[in-house]
């Protein structure tokens, strides 16, 4: 399970007393799905709807009504409902990080 505690942390916004997961839906069903049912969550507030266009993820700053008003937003058990998900296989990826340093030497006139 370690692997799953590796890099960025889930994040939730607390916005017109909503919570929204906003990163790491993946990671809270893989964690369900092995039986947990506590997980660290880091939850940022949010006084107003401005302040969703600073932390919240594109799907929230779109359509802000269906996650804070409508009376059903999707879920987190959504993702166990047979019904509402599609399972597809998808190729491993592994990423390649290139740095580069550049050195660029000008002259220019003295004082």
């Amino acid at each position: 399970m370690a692997s799953l505690q590796r890099g960025p942390k889930s994040h939730a916004i607390y916005a017109e007393q909503r919570l929204i997961l906003n990163n790491g839906s993946h990671r809270a069903f893989t964690l369900r799905q092995m039986g947990a049912t506590h997980v660290p969550c880091v939850v940022q507030h949010v006084s107003s709807r401005d302040g969703l266009e600073v932390v919240a993820s594109s799907a929230v700053r779109r359509n802000p009504d269906l996650y804070l008003k409508h009376a059903r937003p999707p879920i987190l058990k959504d993702y166990f409902n047979p019904q509402l998900r599609m399972v597809m296989p998808v190729h491993r990826r592994l990423r390649q990080v290139t740095v580069r340093i550049e050195v660029e030497e000008d002259f220019v006139p003295a004082l």
